[in-house]
């Protein structure tokens, strides 16, 4: 073999070795993200728990009068109700509306809460207390016979089937009372006043 054609071989071998470090040193270029099917998210949305939580939780708001029906609280908070309009006239200036539920022994703390707050648009105060304790807070009282507020209180019950007869008083001062009667009647599992009347008056 001629030196010019070893040569030549010598260099062909050359740029092969060349060519191949070259296309080794190459990194590879990444394969692409495979698309997502189409009308597919690449990931899936994720619950809002929050919201969902929220949704769970709510409820319908309960209707306080629609709970009661039936119940003791029904029946006297009607009572109250129906003797406090009674003489009007004794409503005048009063600072509070007392109401005397110490006798209803009977009386959930629920009741007691439905009667107390069916007063509680009058923009007055009102109160669960008794005449003694209003007394004792009114010490003018001792003197004028003058409460600065008007109280209620029922003193007698005749509970049948379905009917109920309450007898109470409505006070302001000794010579501003009333007595009343209640006459309220059971149906469809709901009280509701049959007849209200006044019995005596001072």
């Amino acid at each position: 073999m001629t030196l010019k054609r070893v040569q030549a071989v010598v260099c062909l071998l050359g740029l092969g070795l060349v060519i191949a470090g070259c296309g080794a040193g190459k990194t590879a270029e990444p394969a692409a993200e495979a698309a997502a099917p189409p009308g597919q998210s690449e990931s899936p949305p994720q619950p809002n728990t929050e919201e969902a939580a929220g949704e769970d939780a709510e409820t319908t708001p309960s209707d306080g009068k629609q709970e009661m029906r039936g119940s003791a609280g029904e029946l006297y908070r009607l009572a109250f109700e129906a003797m406090f309009p009674m003489d009007e006239a004794l409503n005048s200036d009063i600072k509070y509306i007392a109401l005397d539920l110490s006798d209803l022994q009977q009386l959930t703390d629920a009741d007691r809460r439905h009667i107390l707050e069916s007063f509680a648009f009058r923009e007055v105060e009102v109160r669960d207390t008794t005449m003694e304790e209003l007394k004792k807070e009114e010490p003018e009282f001792k003197e004028t016979m003058v409460l600065q507020g008007v109280l209620l209180k029922i003193e007698k019950v005749e509970l049948g089937e379905d009917y109920a007869v309450i007898e109470g008083s409505k006070y302001r001062s000794g010579t501003g009372a009333i007595g009343a009667k209640i006459t309220l009647e059971l149906k469809d599992e709901a009280w509701s006043v049959a007849k209200s009347e006044m019995t005596w008056i001072s």
